[in-house]
């Protein structure tokens, strides 16, 4: 009898432990910005601002003027933008491009938006279009952001790659050691093992891979999709965390 039941436990042991397993890993991929979003307020940090960027070369198919500039109208019409004192729509010729059109403005929910299409000169280079959305309110609309332009994108049979990073602070200056533990802390949060490191009395720089985080890159036969950062800004005397997938592309 004794031998048993301890079968039928073992047995509703392993399927609490599976059930927990796939359900983890279902709640963090309903987007990869939860699990960030999660970990960054955790850590305490004031919230600075959110930050989506969004680019994909575009084929010939696509590439003419009419094309990018009607692409470039309905993001901005999708993401809701102002047409008011704060919007702008210009055109410009460079160097290796034939055209440029760049739309900014702020969204109905204060959202600051940033669209640029170019179009190839002769082929030599990719046309493109890229898309920034800035979030000085929450954290929360990140996903939201993503998933419209995706779908836009794709509706033009484009493939979006998409960066987003989450910004916050400290007052005052954090300690080699405390800097230290918030790092350790969000990777833990994040369920992600480090893969490089920086670090000095005023910075420490991380890259991770979570397995519950699809945006990943390979950098150097490893796969990376987190990237965190914290550093002391002596001139506003403030400690200032970066935390992004898959990396932090602006500068800090």
């Amino acid at each position: 009898m004794i031998v048993k039941l301890s079968k039928y436990f073992i047995l509703f042991m392993f399927l609490i432990i599976l059930f927990t397993t796939l359900y983890t890993g279902i709640y963090y991929r309903r987007g990869d910005n939860s699990i960030l979003q999660n970990a960054f307020l955790r850590t305490g940090a004031e919230f600075v601002n959110s930050e989506v960027y969004i680019w994909s070369d575009i084929d010939g198919k696509n590439r003419n003027s009419e094309n990018l500039a009607n692409l470039a109208e309905q993001l901005a019409m999708d993401l809701r933008v102002i047409k008011k004192d704060t919007y702008s729509k210009q055109s410009a010729g460079e160097t290796y491009f034939d055209e440029s059109i760049e739309i900014k403005g702020l969204c109905e929910d204060g959202k600051s938006v940033n669209i640029i299409t170019r179009q190839s000169k002769n082929g030599l280079e990719k046309s493109n279009i890229s898309i920034n959305v800035i979030d000085t309110l929450t954290t929360q609309g990140i996903n939201a952001s993503v998933n419209i332009i995706k779908e836009k994108f794709r509706k033009f049979k484009l493939k979006p790659k998409v960066n987003t990073c989450i910004i916050g602070c400290f007052d005052g200056k954090l300690d080699y050691e405390e800097m230290n533990r918030i790092s350790k802390s969000i990777l833990k949060d994040a369920k992600a093992k480090e893969i490089d490191s920086i670090s000095d009395n005023n910075l420490i720089s991380i890259s991770a891979y979570s397995p519950y985080i699809g945006n990943d890159i390979e950098v150097e036969g490893k796969k990376m999709n987190m990237n965190l950062a914290l550093r002391y800004n002596a001139y506003e005397d403030k400690t200032y965390i970066w935390l992004a997938t898959p990396v932090i592309a602006i500068e800090y």
